[in-house]
């Protein structure tokens, strides 16, 4: 649904209006937790890592992949991202692109390997829709970049089975202390009114002087010059 913005100028006592109109989009931001009876190497460190899911218009969704570690955490590196459904959801997404505004020196490839520590989630089925990283700890999630994915899918029907767990996302992250690694799940988050986010192209430019203006403008074109 489109949304218009309209804003009055003054400008030398010219009344005018300017109408914008943008086209926004819904994203909705998710985070990470430990697998319960999982590996416990990695729990300090779950909310280095989020996602977010925004509605990129034309029956298509975006899965945002977001590592937030700084300082002398920045090496942490999110290396898989694994899909897992309920059966009754397995249409839920389909053509899965990688690599979609990536930012950083990331790259993915597909790769269904099922997530480690999996079987410890409950619900969890298969990787369904997978990625790992292209080459080495270069190419992966490392502090403050990001990985894009993206689907053929209905925005409201993909929150919805994140929010009901019948679509589940987990991630694989290496580059721990010691060298070890650990895997995380999504949590389901506090509900509450989706992000509205503008889209790239904004309708704007109408510029109109109202009849007010225009009849100052003629009044003072009469008026004798003193």
């Amino acid at each position: 649904m489109k949304i218009s913005t309209i804003v009055s100028l003054v400008l030398t006592g010219i009344g005018t209006t300017v109408i914008a109109t943008s086209a926004p989009a819904s994203a909705t931001s998710f985070s990470f937790s430990n697998i319960s009876g999982g590996d416990t190497v990695g729990d300090d460190y779950a909310g280095n890592f989020s996602f977010d899911v925004t509605d990129s218009g034309n029956n298509t969704v975006l899965f945002k992949f977001l590592n937030q570690a700084s300082g002398s955490q920045t090496s942490q590196a999110l290396k898989q991202v694994a899909f897992s459904f309920d059966p009754t959801k397995n249409a839920l997404l389909s053509n899965m692109i990688l690599n979609v505004g990536n930012t950083g020196t990331v790259e993915f490839q597909a790769n269904t390997q099922n997530l480690s520590q999996s079987n410890k989630i409950s619900g969890w089925e298969s990787t369904t829709f997978g990625a790992d990283t292209k080459g080495g700890n270069g190419n992966a999630v490392q502090g403050t970049e990001s990985l894009g994915i993206k689907f053929n899918a209905s925005f409201n029907d993909v929150i919805a089975a994140l929010n009901a767990r019948t679509l589940m996302v987990g991630i694989h992250v290496g580059s721990l202390p010691n060298g070890a690694s650990d895997s995380y799940v999504h949590t389901t988050p506090t509900p509450q009114p989706p992000k509205s986010v503008p889209e790239p192209g904004l309708l704007a430019g109408l510029l109109i002087i109202t009849p007010s203006a225009a009849a100052w403008l003629k009044a003072k074109k009469q008026k004798p010059a003193a």
